[in-house]
């Protein structure tokens, strides 16, 4: 049955064709001639006078485009940095002048050390929504070896080879890792952990003990930075500023530019950027062990950080970074609700006796003392104050009206 479609529609989408693939294109070869070689120069031109019909020429002219492709890649590979481990892969590697790291218990988190070596992770993807078809490109694990930090990075040159860079990855990488990441738990490690399935190889960082720097930087510094990316934690809390940094966001247009033109400058940046990242991990985890100690000396949300140390059973750590800021009051109701747990009520109204004076009064340390005079010192009068001086400042809310009711109901 003969092709319903035109030549002229079959022409414009091949024409369409080997625009999105970005084939090199010149123009036909006549009939009866040899198909001309494409030219490295014109990757983005497609010919406006085809024969219809002749797609032998056609064919054998696009496979000739992909073979320019290929040496202008292999060409490129060369100029990378690192060294080829297999077809299609290359290691980079890097030490980094940094002591190592403590494995004590991290205060943000319930439970041990680390039992293995701490190695730092961070992915460089084709894409940020994730999916089957996005590709990890770029793996860059860190471990500490003696007084240095040693950095590998897995770059994958050709798409094809998913599964060399994966077994390389797993050859070198050290017995009873203990992760640690930013955003790794959301993004980096489900991500792997598809690329490994699709490959049909075992993930080795499956069920591995994992501490996320992002969740307890964003509790401590929400509410005090702009955003809580990397970048800005380096700046704020390390004092470094990166010089001519590729923006993560850019790095799948680096690899693309790769793999189409050979184009290896953004590669490269692509490429440092990601060893700034992980070398960032190793200097952002002792960071964090400062603040949470110490809140108020790095302006830190100590209310937040107070109640995620009593969360993870650590109470004395909790009083001991909430009373150093008592001038907070957020600081200054977290810890009272510490107190208040252990029944110490004295010091619970030591705390918020200073917030509910003054002209604008506290209506949380009202209520809660409110409720201290109530049940535990059974002074309905003293209660019924309290609960005058909720309504005054919160007439809307019917549990001040209520508690007020019924307190004076009790007192006649």
């Amino acid at each position: 049955m003969a092709d319903p479609r035109s030549g002229a529609d079959l022409q414009a989408r091949l024409g369409a064709l080997l625009r999105q693939r970005g084939s090199v294109v010149a123009s036909p070869p006549s009939a009866g001639t040899t198909a001309p070689t494409p030219a490295a120069g014109v990757a983005d031109r497609v010919a406006d006078a085809v024969p219809a019909d002749d797609w032998t020429a056609r064919i054998e002219f696009l496979r000739q485009a992909q073979r320019v492709r290929e040496a202008r890649r292999r060409t490129a590979e060369r100029a990378l940095p690192g060294t080829e481990v297999a077809p299609g892969v290359r290691c980079i590697e890097f030490r980094a002048p940094l002591p190592p790291c403590a494995r004590d218990p991290v205060p943000w988190e319930a439970g041990e050390g680390a039992a293995g070596p701490l190695v730092y992770l961070d992915t460089e993807t084709t894409g940020l929504a994730g999916g089957t078809g996005t590709l990890v490109f770029l793996l860059g694990l860190a471990w500490h070896d003696g007084d240095a930090l040693a950095v590998q990075q897995w770059l994958l040159v050709s798409p094809g080879a998913e599964e060399r860079i994966y077994r390389a990855m797993m050859d070198r990488l050290p017995e009873n890792p203990h992760l640690v990441s930013f955003n790794g738990k959301a993004f980096d490690l489900p991500l792997l952990a598809a690329r490994l399935r699709l490959s049909r190889l075992r993930d080795p960082l499956a069920g591995r003990a994992h501490w996320d720097l992002l969740h307890p930087l964003r509790r401590a510094f929400d509410s005090r930075w702009p955003d809580c990316r990397l970048q800005t934690a380096e700046r704020r809390l390390l004092g470094i500023e990166r010089v001519d940094d590729l923006p993560g966001a850019f790095a799948p247009q680096a690899y693309t530019a790769f793999l189409r033109q050979g184009e290896t400058a953004m590669l490269g940046e692509a490429i440092r950027h990601n060893r700034d990242d992980v070398v960032a991990l190793a200097r952002l985890l002792p960071a964090l062990r400062a603040v949470y100690a110490d809140p108020s000396r790095f302006d830190a949300d100590a209310a937040a950080i107070g109640r995620r140390l009593a969360q993870a059973g650590r109470p004395d750590a909790a009083r001991a970074a909430l009373e150093g800021a008592l001038h907070d009051a957020a600081a200054r109701r977290a810890l009272a609700s510490i107190h208040a747990r252990e029944r110490r009520w004295p010091a619970v109204e030591a705390l918020l006796a200073p917030l509910a004076e003054g002209p604008r009064p506290c209506a949380l340390a009202l209520e809660r003392l409110a409720k201290i005079a109530e049940h535990v010192h059974r002074d309905r009068d003293r209660a019924r104050r309290y609960a005058e001086r909720l309504v005054a400042i919160a007439p809307t809310d019917p549990r001040h009206r209520r508690r007020l009711q019924r307190l004076s109901r009790s007192s006649a």
